[in-house]
This record gives C-alpha cells, structure tokens and sequence, in this order.
C-alpha cells in the first residue's frame, strides 16, 4: 500500500490557509483533513514491511516543537504543479526528519536523497494552465504570498497510506507517535 510519514496539520488552527485555497479557484484544493507536512513517502510497502516499520517507529525518540506556517509560493515555476504553504526550517523539524527516515532505512526502506523544503500543499495544478488560469495563480501568490498561518504546536507524527478515491487523495491515519517532552529553545 502507497504509504508515508508526517506531521498532520491541524485545519482548525490553519484558517488562513482556507483564505488561500478560496482566493485560488484554480486548481484542485487538497481538503483540510489532508494537510499535513512529509516526513518521508515509502511508496508501496507491504503490511509486513509497515508493521516492522511501525515497531521501530514507536521506539523513536524526540522532543515536542513548535512549527510555523508562514508565506505561500509554487513548485514548478513557470509551470506550476503545485501551490503550498511554506513551513520554516527548524532544528528540532530537521532533527525529527532526520530521525524518522534513519529508522525508515533500518526498517529495510530504500529513501531517495532529497532536499527538504517543508510545506503543506494546498492545491494541485493540471499540466496544461491557460493563461488565465496563470495570471490567477500569479494574483494569489501577490496578494497571499506573506500570509501567516501561525505557530503550531507538534506533539506527534502520523504513519498514513494513501488511497485513490473518486475525488482525489484519502489519507488514512495508520498508527500516531507521541514526541517527548518540550524542550524550550530546542
């Protein structure tokens, strides 16, 4: 099953981000319930391979943090996939992610090397986008480019797998991992 790990964002504390999506009307908007911020996608794993996963998963250790969702920009450039929000780069993020696809490889789970670049995709683009449809795009980018979505507090990391409904995406929570205590400063 198509399968990955992340921070889920919670929708009643991300409201500007509703804003966003609403001022778009370009693309194809990912729900709310489905927010959430990529720790690492395993692709397609076996049961077996997400249950020995998860065991090792509920051994990690790290401190709770705080996560701030600021500023909304695009993936693709001049042809844009994709319109996300951006969340700032921390210490403790980077140390969790670092963490968690460390035991991802333990647990027999081939990552590619990747640049992290946290956020929270909003809306997916087609292909093809007319020019109306870029000029669009273009406005909310001005207009909502500095939007601030806030300081959210992480408490947990979710394992999810990913099934194709009728109207996109579905996400399905699998298994919750506690972090540890805060740690102020960290």
């Amino acid at each position: 099953m198509r399968s990955f790990i992340a921070i889920p964002v919670p929708e009643e504390q991300a409201d500007p981000l509703l804003d966003v999506q609403h001022a778009l009307e370009v693309g194809r908007p990912v729900p709310p319930e489905n927010w959430h911020v990529t720790l690492a996608f395993l692709g397609n794993q076996t049961e077996d391979v997400l249950e020995h996963l998860h065991d090792r998963l509920s051994e990690l250790e790290a401190p709770e943090f705080d996560m701030r969702i600021a500023g909304v920009d695009i993936f693709g450039g001049r042809k844009p996939s994709l319109l996300y929000a951006a969340v700032d780069s921390s210490e403790p993020l980077s140390h969790l992610r670092k963490k968690v696809r460390q035991v991802v490889r333990n647990a027999g789970i081939d990552l590619p090397r990747e640049r992290f670049r946290p956020h929270v995709t909003l809306a997916r683009f087609r292909k093809r986008l007319t020019m109306l449809e870029t000029q669009r795009i273009a406005g909310v980018l001005e207009g909502w480019g500095d939007v601030e979505a806030g300081v959210l507090p992480v408490g947990h990391f979710t394992l999810y797998r990913s099934i194709a409904g009728p109207d996109g995406m579905i996400y399905e929570p699998l298994a919750e991992y506690p972090l540890g205590q805060r740690q102020d400063g960290a």
